[in-house]
């Protein structure tokens, strides 16, 4: 061979391909963990003094400085992957007392400014969910960014890199779609003013990723999407988002047959959004038509709802309220001459699926009957 004389066959047993590349790996790893390991005890140590109001030197300060001018939050996040496991918790650990650090000594704007100018600090996180052994470190070093608010207003002015996070929540393994949802949960609820803005004005973008996980099939994805969106809706800081949600009426159709999930718990999640559409005392007309030619079907469902839930009266109080208020539905004015509510034997579909409809032809996106 032509190859071989660059010396001596490697020894028995310690030839495989790319063990040199590891045994580097391994020492590079071992020396930023003990370099890490050193300034994590300091980081903290100052962190938790300047927590009990004590007087810290300029230690700190100078080292958060120095961090952020040699780029390191990029290149740790970047490398994260080559590191050993042990290696990857402690640089988490030093990101997240980093952050914190930078709020107690009022250098917030110092973080701020840094992922402003360096946008693929959060590229680099979000992508990280795409390897399942970095996707719980970046998803621990998002949270702790979600935890300032300066932090999730620069994040979220990234509406690209916010929609890949999305993507994230519907991922095919069970830990990194929980750990996605987490970061959301986190980014949009920790400053509620903040990401209130920022949804109403991706109002649209937002909702068509969004509203696609509420009608996968994969029931995890499904019941954390439900439970998050009622929270979001259900905030009094979200109002604004909510009267915009529930005007659209194929966001209607989404919720109505969620209601006729095989999984009780879907039924009751989806309940918690579907009674907002009710309640509405302004529903745009074609969101009142499809409710009222729909209510028979809507009241025979919601009587048999929830009957695992006898000893929940919250429930058992909303539901009567929502199906008083459907009963008592009338057509929308521009309407009534021609609208009756759908009956078992008006409707070929009542008896089957439920098959919301509009003047005319079903509305874009509604199911087929």
């Amino acid at each position: 061979g032509g190859g071989g004389g660059r010396g001596a066959p490697p020894p028995a047993g310690g030839g495989a391909p790319g063990h040199g590349r590891e045994g580097l790996q391994r020492s590079i790893s071992e020396d930023v963990q003990k370099n890490m390991r050193l300034v994590l005890e300091s980081l903290e140590d100052a962190a938790d003094r300047i927590e009990r109001g004590d007087q810290v030197d300029g230690t700190a300060g100078d080292f958060l400085t120095h961090f952020i001018a040699a780029d390191l939050p990029v290149r740790l996040v970047a490398s994260l992957g080559d590191l050993a496991f042990e290696v990857r918790k402690v640089v988490t650990s030093v990101f997240s007392v980093i952050v914190r650090l930078g709020s107690g000594l009022g250098a917030d704007h110092q973080i701020q400014d840094y992922a402003r100018r360096t946008p693929r600090f959060f590229h680099l996180l979000v992508e990280g969910y795409s390897r399942e052994k970095t996707a719980t470190h970046c998803g621990m070093m998002l949270r702790s960014c979600a935890r300032h608010r300066q932090l999730v207003a620069a994040f979220l002015e990234q509406p690209l890199v916010f929609n890949r996070l999305l993507t994230f929540t519907s991922h095919g393994s069970f830990d990194v779609s929980s750990d996605a949802f987490s970061s959301l949960h986190d980014l949009l609820l920790t400053h509620k003013d903040v990401s209130a803005t920022f949804l109403e004005g991706n109002f649209q973008e937002f909702f068509r990723l969004y509203n696609a996980l509420l009608q996968t099939d994969d029931y995890v994805t499904q019941r954390q999407a439900l439970k998050l969106l009622s929270e979001i809706l259900l905030d009094r800081t979200f109002m604004r988002v909510m009267l915009m949600y529930i005007g659209e009426e194929q966001f209607l159709q989404i919720h109505m047959n969620l209601l006729r999930s095989d999984s009780k718990v879907i039924q009751f999640e989806a309940f918690h959004v579907f009674k907002i559409f009710v309640a509405n005392p302004q529903k745009p007309p074609k969101v009142q038509l499809i409710l009222y030619r729909n209510k028979e079907k809507l009241v025979r469902l919601l009587e048999t709802l929830g009957a695992n839930r006898q000893d929940d009266k919250q429930f058992a109080e909303d539901r009567s309220t929502v199906i008083g208020k459907l009963q008592a539905l009338e057509a929308p004015p521009s309407t009534k001459k021609d609208s009756t509510p759908t009956s078992a034997s008006a409707s070929p579909a009542a008896a089957g699926s439920f098959s919301p409809t509009t003047e005319g032809e079903p509305p874009k996106g509604a199911p087929e009957a």
